[in-house]
């Protein structure tokens, strides 16, 4: 099920973090910062009380950023990262913001390919974003207005049933 993530969630995405992003993974601190800041909309994938996933965005006047996506690698390739993004896009579409923006390392063909299928475009290259590794980021952006894979108005690439019953499993 997908619900709100909450403060008393920290342990479990302080293990996800580091089981998804090892050395690069946020610290307890800024995951506590992030679950509690303003103008922030954190969601978790839960699955009999285990956090399988969980992603995050921030709101600003007229764009959301889309802060992070992540997935136990035992559970990838289920929909669950589709899922989220597909709440955290209709949660910034509500507040009636205009367009959600994120970066995206570009040396991860796989998350690319979920942005893309969810309707981002590359629009620049930051050189030299991830550090200390020096590594390079797609910026990408996605018009809001809709909900769901592809350009604003579609849903893009078509979703299984069983991806689409993840979607609105509440």
């Amino acid at each position: 099920m997908i619900r709100a993530a909450a403060l008393g969630d920290l342990d479990q995405l302080v293990n996800l973090e580091a089981r998804v992003f090892g050395d690069k993974a946020w610290s307890r601190q800024e995951l506590r910062f992030e679950l509690s800041a303003p103008s922030r909309t954190y969601l978790v994938w839960e699955d009999q009380g285990a956090i399988l996933g969980y992603g995050g965005c921030w709101s600003g006047e007229r764009d959301a950023e889309l802060m992070t996506l992540g997935v136990l690698p035992e559970v990838r390739n289920r929909g669950i990262a589709g899922s989220l993004l597909v709440k955290l896009i209709a949660s910034a579409d509500r507040m009636g913001l205009q367009r959600m923006n994120l970066k995206v390392r570009v040396d991860n063909p796989a998350a690319i390919d979920l942005y893309k299928d969810f309707g981002f475009s590359q629009t620049g290259l930051c050189k030299g974003y991830y550090q200390p590794e020096d590594v390079d980021a797609w910026a990408m952006t996605r018009p809001l207005s809709s909900v769901g894979p592809g350009p604003v108005g579609s849903v893009g690439r078509k979703l299984s049933k069983g991806q689409e019953r993840i979607i609105d499993h509440e």
